[in-house]
C-alpha cells in the first residue's frame, strides 16, 4: 500500500476505535475516480471486523437513485443475516416489512429504525461503511442525515464515501451531512512522484525507469492509482519500455484510457447532461455553448449549469469563459461522437448545419456537418457542399473539396448539377488520383449542355491524361490520347482568351530555327515580349520553352521563356504542375540545376502542404533526376525510392510506378549495379521512352550489345515521332554508338556520335556536349579522340555535373595511358576517382582505380579526416549549417529527421576536427 493509503488508512482505524469507545462518529471519503477508494473502504472493514465490531458493508449503484429508501432496504436486508447475541435489530417483523416495502416510509419508521440501531450499538460496537453515496436514493440519504446527528456516546463508526466527478442525487444533502459536528471530511489524494515511481518501477522490475517516462506516467494519470495500473497493464502490453522516448506513447495511451474512463461515467450522469455532451460532441472538440443552447432551445443559465456539471464529471475541461466548452480530450469527444446512435447522430449533425448556417458560420464549418448528415434530396445542403468543394480547391485544400463532392455525388442530383460537381472532383483529383478525374472529367465533359464549361472540362481532362503518363517527355509532349477531344477551332469560337491559351499550351508546337525566337501563331494569342502577365499566358510561354528545349534549340531562348512563365503568379491545381514540371525541365536540361532544385524543391513543399500525392511523385522523381546530374548519388537514391514507395502503397498514384521505378534503376545503374538496374525495368510495359534508352545504357554496361542496341534505337524512334532529339533528356544515341562499336560497325557509331555531339551544341548546355563529346572519343581514335575527351573535360570543368566531370576524367586518363602519357594519365585518373568517391559511384572508383594502378599510381587509401573525407550528404548539410540554416530547417529542406541531421554534423566535425557549428564556414572555405 502506497505511504499515502497508509496515512488515510490510519486516520480512518483511529476513529474507529474511538468510536469502539463510545465516542460514535462519521467520515465522510471523497474522491475522484480511480483512487482506489473501494480497496481502501476494503482494508477498513477487514481491520475492524478483526477488532470485533459488527460491520456493515455496501456499495451504492445508479439503480438505486430511482427507488425510495433502496439503500436503507439493503442495509437492513443485510442485519438480518445476523443471529443471536450479534442481532442488530431485535424487531425482525419490523426489518422484513422494511425489507418488502410495506412499511410506509415516514418520520416514525425514520425513529423507529434509528432506535433500534441504536439499541443494537449498545450491546456491540457497529460500523456502517457505505460507498457511492452519490448514487443513493435521496430517502435514504436524509435517514442517514439522521442518523449522524444522534451519534454522540454510542460505539458507533460511520463511512460515507463519495466520488467528486460524478453528479450526486442531492449534493446539498451529502454537503449537510459533512458538516455535522461528529463528521470528518477525508479527501483521497493522489500518489506522490515517489509513489509513482515505485510503481512503474514495480510493473518494470529489473528495468531502469527513465525520470522523464515516470514523470509522463504521472502526468498521464494526475497520481490516481487506477489509471496508473491500467496505464501500465496497456504499456506492457504494448511492449513499451520505460525510456524517455516512449513518453510522446505514454501521453496517448494515457488520453485514452481517460477518454474511456470518461465516456463511461458519463453514460451515469442524468440524461440533460448527456444531452448537452452529445450535442457538443456533434458540434466540435470545443465551441460556442450559446450553439448548444440554441440547439436543444435552453436559457443562457439552464446550459451554464449544465456544462458547468459536466465539467465537474470530467467530460469539459475548465475554459476560463463562461460561454466556451471544451472537451477534456479529442479521443473523448470521438468516443461520444461515436456511441451515439447512427440515425441521432445525423439528425444533430444536420440540426447544427443549419444553425450554423443561420449564425453566419463560415462555410467549411457548416459543410463539415452535411458530410455526416442525410442530405439526400436537399437541395440547400447539396449546394452549401458544391459551394465548400469550390471554395477548398481554390485554398489548395483538393481532398476536402473531393470529400464534399464525393458526398453531393452520393445522392441523386440535376445532371447540370452533378456535371458542375464531377467537374470539381476531377479537379482535385488531379492532384493525387489522376486516373480517377480523368474518369470523373470525361463524365462531366458527357454531362454538360453549357460550351464553355464543356470546353473547361476538357481541357481539364487533358491535364489529367498528361500527368498520368508522369514523365517529362509526355508532359514537353502531350500524348495523342491526351488531346483526343481538343478541338482548336472550337475553343477560339469560345472567345475566352484564357482557355485558347491552355488549350495552345497543351497542343502547341514551337517554331523552326528560322522564325523568330518567340513565335506568333495566326488566329491565337501571340507570344510577344510582353506576354507572361495572365495564367494562361504563363501555361504558353512555358509550352513554348519546352518545345524549343524539345527541339534541341539553342538554350538561351527557353531559359529566358521558362522564366517568364515562373515569374508572378502561375497557374492553380493540375495546370500549375504541368507548368511547373515543364519549366523544371528545361532548366533541368539546360544545367541550371540549382535552379531547378530550387523549384523541385518548391513543388513538394506544396504538394505535402496539399497532401497532393502526384506532384509529390513528381517532385521527388525530379529531385532524384537533379541530384543525380549534380552527382550525388545517395541523394538521387533516397529521392527516387520516395517516389516508388509512393506509386506502390497509393493506388491512385500507380500509374506513376513505372517512372518512378526508372528512377531508381538509373541511380543504382549510376552507382555501378547494372544488372540490377535492368532486373527491375524487365516486364515493364508501356515504359516511357527515356526509360528504354536508361535499360538500354545499363545492358550496353553489362555487355549485352545486341539487346541494348534493340532498347537504344527504340528508344529514339519513339522520341523522334515526338519531334524531341535533345539529348539532355535521353543520350541514346551516344550509348547507340557505343553499342555499334562494339559490333564492328565504326561508321555507324561514328554518325551517331557526332549527330548527338551536333545536336549538344546547338543546345548549348557545357553537360550535354561534354557528355556527347566523351562518347565521340570513345569510337574514333588519334588525336580526334584526343581532342574531345580534353574538351570533354574542359566543359564539364565548368558545370555542376561532378559524375559526369568524374566519368570524362576517368575516360581521358585511360587514353592518355594508352598512348603512354602516364604522369598526366594518373593526374587525370586520381581526380576523377575522387570525383567518383564524392559521388558514391564505387564501380567508377573501382574502374578508375584499376587504371591508375596500371599506369604505374600508388595506392591510396580513402580519407578519413578533412574536406576530402566527407560525403556529399555530409557536405551538403554542412553547407546548409554553415550557412546559418538550423538542424530543424535543415530537415524540413532535405526531407529527413531532426536527428538524422545531428548525426551528420557530428560527423563532420570529427573529419574537420572542430568544436562545433560556429567553425564551419572557416572550415569549409569558399563555396
Amino acid at each position: 500500500m502506497q505511504p499515502e493509503r497508509v496515512s488515510e488508512l490510519s486516520d480512518l482505524l483511529t476513529r474507529a476505535r474511538r468510536a469502539r469507545a463510545g465516542m460514535g462518529n462519521a467520515v465522510m471519503v471523497q474522491s475522484v475516480s480511480g483512487m482506489h477508494c473501494s480497496a481502501l473502504l476494503g482494508e477498513v472493514t477487514e481491520r475492524v471486523r478483526r477488532l470485533g465490531s459488527v460491520v456493515l458493508s455496501l456499495s451504492c449503484s445508479p439503480s438505486d437513485t430511482h427507488s425510495q429508501f433502496a439503500v436503507v432496504r439493503r442495509i437492513v436486508a443485510s442485519s438480518l443475516e445476523f443471529a443471536g447475541k450479534d442481532r442488530i435489530i431485535e424487531d425482525e417483523g419490523l426489518l422484513r416489512r422494511v425489507v418488502e416495502g410495506s412499511v410506509p416510509v415516514d418520520h416514525q419508521l425514520f425513529e423507529a429504525l434509528r432506535e433500534g440501531f441504536t439499541q443494537a450499538a449498545r450491546r456491540h460496537p457497529l460500523v456502517v461503511v457505505v460507498n457511492h453515496i452519490q448514487w443513493m436514493d435521496e430517502t435514504s440519504l436524509r435517514w442517514f442525515g439522521v442518523m449522524v446527528r444522534h451519534l454522540n456516546n454510542l460505539p458507533v463508526f460511520l463511512i460515507l464515501a463519495h466520488r467528486t466527478d460524478e453528479t450526486p442525487v442531492d449534493r446539498s444533502l451529502i454537503d449537510e451531512i459533512s458538516k455535522r459536528d461528529r463528521c470528518h471530511t477525508v479527501t483521497l489524494s493522489p500518489l506522490s512522484p515517489q509513489s509513482v515511481r515505485d510503481v512503474v518501477g514495480s510493473a518494470y522490475p529489473g528495468q531502469r525507469c527513465d525520470d522523464a517516462f515516470v514523470q509522463a506516467c504521472a502526468d498521464a494519470t494526475l497520481g490516481r492509482p487506477s489509471r496508473l495500473d491500467g496505464l501500465l497493464a496497456s504499456l506492457s502490453a504494448d511492449s513499451v519500455p520505460p525510456r524517455a522516448s516512449h513518453i510522446e506513447q505514454v501521453r496517448r495511451c494515457g488520453e485514452r484510457l481517460q477518454a474511456e474512463a470518461a465516456a463511461a461515467r458519463l453514460l451515469r450522469q442524468p440524461a440533460d447532461l448527456q444531452e448537452v455532451a452529445a450535442v457538443a460532441a456533434v458540434l466540435g472538440e470545443e465551441g460556442n455553448c450559446a450553439v448548444i443552447a440554441d440547439m436543444l432551445n435552453m436559457y443562457g443559465d439552464t446550459i451554464s449549469g449544465l456544462i458547468e456539471g459536466l465539467t465537474r464529471v470530467g467530460v469539459f475541461r475548465a475554459t476560463g469563459d463562461s460561454e466556451r466548452y471544451r472537451f477534456s480530450n479529442a479521443e473523448l469527444r470521438s468516443l461520444v461522437h461515436r456511441d451515439m446512435p447512427a440515425d441521432a447522430r445525423r439528425t444533430l449533425h444536420m440540426r447544427a448545419a443549419r444553425r450554423l448556417n443561420d449564425l453566419g458560420a463560415p462555410l467549411h464549418q457548416v459543410a463539415k456537418h452535411l458530410l455526416q448528415a442525410d442530405v439526400a434530396g436537399d437541395a440547400w445542403a447539396c449546394g452549401v457542399l458544391k459551394e465548400a468543394a469550390d471554395d477548398a480547391l481554390k485554398a489548395g485544400d483538393p481532398k476536402t473539396c473531393a470529400e464534399y463532392a464525393r458526398r453531393v455525388l452520393r445522392d441523386s442530383v440535376p445532371e447540370e448539377v452533378r456535371a458542375e460537381v464531377l467537374w470539381l472532383l476531377g479537379r482535385a483529383e488531379v492532384l493525387f488520383a489522376p486516373a480517377a478525374a480523368d474518369r470523373h472529367l470525361g463524365e462531366a465533359v458527357r454531362l454538360f449542355s453549357d460550351p464553355a464549361r464543356q470546353a473547361g472540362a476538357i481541357v481539364e481532362r487533358a491535364y489529367a491524361r498528361v500527368l498520368r503518363q508522369g514523365s517529362a517527355e509526355s508532359t514537353l509532349r502531350p500524348p495523342l490520347a491526351a488531346l483526343a477531344h481538343v478541338d482548336k477551332n472550337a475553343f477560339a469560337e469560345l472567345g475566352d482568351t484564357e482557355l485558347s491559351l491552355s488549350v495552345q499550351s497543351l497542343t502547341c508546337t514551337g517554331p523552326a530555327r528560322d522564325f523568330a525566337p518567340v513565335p506568333e501563331v495566326p488566329g491565337w494569342p501571340a507570344v510577344s515580349d510582353t506576354l507572361g502577365i495572365t495564367p494562361g499566358e504563363r501555361e504558353l510561354l512555358a509550352s513554348v520553352g519546352g518545345d524549343l528545349a524539345c527541339r534541341s534549340e539553342p538554350r538561351d531562348v527557353p531559359l529566358e521563356l521558362v522564366q517568364r512563365a515562373l515569374a508572378g503568379e502561375r497557374p492553380a491545381g493540375s495546370a500549375s504542375i504541368v507548368l511547373l514540371l515543364r519549366c523544371i525541365t528545361v532548366l533541368t536540361w539546360a544545367g541550371h540545376l540549382r535552379e531547378a532544385q530550387y523549384w523541385a524543391d518548391h513543388m513538394l513543399t506544396g504538394a505535402l502542404h496539399q497532401d497532393a500525392l502526384f506532384p509529390r511523385v513528381i517532385a521527388h522523381c525530379q529531385r532524384a533526376d537533379i541530384a543525380l546530374r549534380m552527382g550525388d548519388l545517395p541523394v538521387a537514391l533516397t529521392e527516387a525510392k520516395r517516389a516508388l514507395v509512393l506509386t506502390t502503397t497509393h493506388h491512385e498514384v500507380k500509374s506513376c510506378h513505372a517512372v518512378a521505378l526508372t528512377a531508381v534503376a538509373r541511380v543504382r545503374g549510376a552507382m555501378g549495379h547494372y544488372e540490377e538496374s535492368v532486373g527491375l525495368l524487365q516486364g515493364l510495359h508501356d515504359l516511357p521512352a527515356s526509360a528504354l534508352g536508361i535499360r538500354g545504357m545499363f545492358r550496353l554496361k553489362s555487355g549485352d550489345h545486341r539487346r541494348a542496341l534493340t532498347d537504344l534505337m527504340e528508344c529514339g524512334h519513339r522520341l523522334e515521332a515526338l519531334d524531341i532529339v535533345n539529348p539532355a533528356l535521353s543520350a541514346w544515341r551516344s550509348c547507340a554508338a557505343l553499342a555499334w562499336k562494339g559490333l564492328g560497325n565504326d561508321a555507324e557509331a561514328r554518325r551517331l556520335a557526332e549527330k548527338e555531339v551536333e545536336l549538344a551544341r546547338r543546345w548549348g548546355d557545357p553537360a550535354a556536349v561534354g557528355q556527347s563529346l566523351r562518347t565521340l572519343g570513345g569510337v574514333t581514335s588519334g588525336a580526334a579522340a584526343e581532342r574531345a575527351l580534353a574538351e570533354s573535360v574542359s566543359l564539364l570543368e565548368q558545370t555542376d555535373a561532378r559524375l559526369q566531370l568524374a566519368l570524362s576524367l576517368v575516360a581521358a586518363g585511360k587514353a592518355q595511358g594508352q598512348k603512354g602519357s602516364l604522369a598526366q594519365a594518373r593526374q587525370a585518373l586520381r581526380k576523377g576517382m575522387l570525383l567518383a568517391e564524392e559521388s558514391g559511384a564505387q564501380s567508377l572508383v573501382a574502374e578508375a582505380h584499376k587504371s591508375l594502378l596500371a599506369a604505374g599510381g600508388r595506392l591510396r587509401r580513402t580519407p578519413v579526416s578533412g574536406l576530402p573525407a566527407l560525403t556529399p550528404t555530409e557536405r551538403r548539410i554542412a553547407a546548409h549549417a554553415a550557412g546559418g540554416r538550423t538542424n530543424k530547417n535543415i530537415a524540413e529542406l532535405l526531407h529527413i529527421t531532426p536527428r538524422t541531421v545531428e548525426v551528420h554534423l557530428t560527423r563532420v566535425y570529427g573529419k574537420l576536427s572542430i568544436p562545433g557549428r560556429n567553425a564551419l564556414p572557416d572550415a569549409l572555405g569558399p563555396t
